[in-house]
This record gives C-alpha cells, sequence and structure tokens, in this order.
C-alpha cells in the first residue's frame, strides 16, 4: 500500500469542539458525512476503495464517534468549512446520508464555491416536517427509552426504524450491519442534548434548494421510511439539474447494506476512472 492510502487520523479544533477525521489517498476531495445513527466508521465498505481514486475524508460530526459534544452553540454546517480550512482544502465533493445529507445542503448554501458535487443519501433537509404518523409516533417512545436508561431498547427500536424500514422484519437485514450500527448508536444516548444548542440555517433550506449550483445526486433505499422518499422528491424538485437513483433492498443505509451498488453508483458519479 502507497503512504497515500494510508489512513491519517487526527483532530481538528473547531469552534470549541475536537473534531475526528481521517483521511487518506490523493487528488480531488471526498468528504464522507454519516447518518444520525452512526459515526464515521459506516464508511467501511467506501473509505479504502474511495482512497484509490480520490483524496478521501470522513469525520465524525460533533457529539458522535470520537467527536465529543461540549457545551455552547454550534452548525455542524459549520464545523465542516472549519475542518476543511484546517486541512487547507478549498473545494471538496460532499457525501452526505440521512441528517447529514441536511447538513451538506447548509454547506452548500452558504459555501456554494467550496462544493463541486453533492451527493445526498436517504437525506433529510430542515424545514421539512415529516408525515408519517408510523415513523413519527416512534420517537417519543425511543426518547422515553434514552431518558430511563434504556439504551438497548433504543438502539433496538432506532435499528428496527431506520435499518430494516417499515416492510421488513430486523431478522431480514444483515446481522452484521444491525450490530454495527447498534455500536455506533449506543454511545450517543449518553450525551446530554441541552449540552449543545444547533444553530439552524436562516431561512430553512428546504426553501433554498434552487441556490444549490453544484451537480446532484440523489441516493434512496426503497425500503426507507416513506418521508424520506418524499425529501428525494423535494430535493429532486427543487435542486436544478440534480438526478435519484433508488437502490432496491436497502432502507436508510445503502451504503452498508448494498456497497457494490452503492460503490458503482457514486465512483461513477465522481467521475472515478473505475
Amino acid at each position: 500500500m502507497s503512504d497515500t492510502l494510508k489512513p491519517i487520523t487526527g483532530y481538528a479544533t473547531v469552534k470549541g469542539a475536537r473534531i475526528y477525521y481521517r483521511i487518506a489517498g490523493e487528488g480531488k476531495t471526498v468528504v464522507l458525512m454519516h447518518a444520525g445513527i452512526a459515526d464515521s466508521r459506516m464508511w467501511e465498505p467506501q473509505f479504502d476503495l474511495f482512497a484509490r481514486y480520490f483524496q478521501v475524508i470522513a469525520y465524525d460530526l460533533r457529539g458522535y464517534g470520537k467527536t465529543e459534544m461540549p457545551p455552547g452553540y454550534y452548525a455542524h454546517h459549520k464545523d465542516l468549512y472549519g475542518l476543511l480550512n484546517y486541512l487547507e482544502i478549498p473545494q471538496a465533493s460532499l457525501v452526505g446520508v440521512s441528517m447529514a445529507g441536511g447538513k451538506a445542503i447548509n454547506f452548500a448554501i452558504e459555501y456554494p464555491g467550496m462544493v463541486e458535487k453533492l451527493i445526498l443519501v436517504a437525506s433529510g433537509v430542515e424545514g421539512y416536517e415529516f408525515k408519517d404518523s408510523a415513523t413519527v409516533e416512534q420517537w417519543p417512545i425511543i426518547e422515553s427509552a434514552i431518558e430511563r436508561g434504556d439504551y438497548d431498547a433504543a438502539a433496538n427500536l432506532e435499528t428496527k426504524l431506520w435499518v430494516a424500514g417499515p416492510r421488513r422484519t430486523i431478522d431480514q437485514v444483515d446481522a452484521g450491519v444491525v450490530r454495527l450500527v447498534k455500536e455506533m448508536l449506543l454511545p450517543t444516548y449518553a450525551t446530554p442534548p441541552e449540552r449543545g444548542i444547533e444553530e439552524r440555517l436562516e431561512p430553512a433550506a428546504n426553501n433554498r434548494l434552487w441556490e444549490i449550483r453544484a451537480p446532484t445526486l440523489i441516493i434512496v433505499g426503497d425500503q426507507d421510511v416513506p418521508d424520506i422518499l418524499s425529501v428525494s422528491k423535494v430535493l429532486l424538485a427543487g435542486i436544478q439539474g440534480s438526478q435519484r437513483v433508488t437502490i432496491s433492498g436497502a432502507a436508510h443505509l445503502p451504503n452498508l447494506e448494498k456497497p457494490e451498488e452503492f460503490n458503482r453508483v457514486v465512483l461513477g458519479f465522481l467521475g472515478a476512472n473505475l
């Protein structure tokens, strides 16, 4: 393995937080942004492969993985701006999953010149309100389990909701994927939600999608919850020139459930010479 393919890990101090990252490869930069039910370990099926074609960064968002949540105000898209400045990277393509897809959208709106391409996977978007009762009704149940310290119950509920989706049982999902997601989820429950105060983009991004000029790919799994499928339509209609790909047999984390198809689609869109 060449030296450029050996991951380098470190911490960037950004607005009071020490942001953990790993970086490998050379050439154009691709930033991998993890889902809210995960941390940067979710990118194991992609990181080494993508580093053959690009300089790849995977990092733990504030409050996840090895990045702690210090008290005070913050914004995830501003954290990313600080990380890229720390690494002296003027422009990158962003791959954001779920919650991080919404933060990648915010970044593309706030810092358009820094985004080469945008890939939104099972993405949310700030300003969109979830409507599906089967999904929304799970949230207070999960919160109640976290509040009483029953983290295992909360992790079981979240993996069923997001990893299996509404039309499958958890037994129909690869056991290794379920195990990894639970390992990533459990530590996040110990962080008091009031410790950090997130600043939202104003006006909300769902009314500003037309401002995004970066070529954009939207990816969804056909087994995901109805609102995420609806958001993908909102993004497709709102982001000029965007395109959408549906991955069959996957829910909220298609990069883990269907890595070969996901990698082919994403690397192709990024322009890798496969």
